[in-house]
């Protein structure tokens, strides 16, 4: 069985999804362990522009809020622990980013990033 093109896209865009990383975490393989081992310090700039790319349309652009809660100062309410949480499991009517939120390098640099924010 052929699968369509749009099939093909969407798995080399959104990657092989949960079931097939937890095998390669079961295997030692993990993506997101393997990528903090070798990843650089967290960067502010980098969080920025991920904040930009998966929060900034509900949360505003600077943090301000609008469809989602003001950011602003966030670390002072939250811990990175309750931060974290929220990225990876939300609750609310925060959505949940598909197939993964983001990748561990990605959400050091978020934390730092929002702990900048005021």
């Amino acid at each position: 069985m052929r699968l369509p093109w749009i099939a093909l896209l969407a798995i080399s865009v959104c990657g092989s999804g949960p079931r097939a990383q937890a095998q390669e975490a079961a295997a030692g393989a993990s993506p997101v362990a393997s990528g903090a081992a070798s990843s650089p310090e967290p960067d502010p700039a980098r969080g920025r522009r991920a904040f930009q790319r998966y929060c900034g349309v509900c949360h505003g652009t600077r943090g301000e809020g609008g469809l989602g809660p003001p950011l602003q100062g966030v670390s002072k309410r939250l811990t990175s622990e309750e931060i974290t949480h929220q990225i990876v499991e939300p609750r609310g009517s925060m959505p949940r980013l598909y197939p993964n939120p983001v990748d561990g390098p990605t959400l050091g640099d978020l934390l730092v990033f929002l702990g900048r924010l005021r």
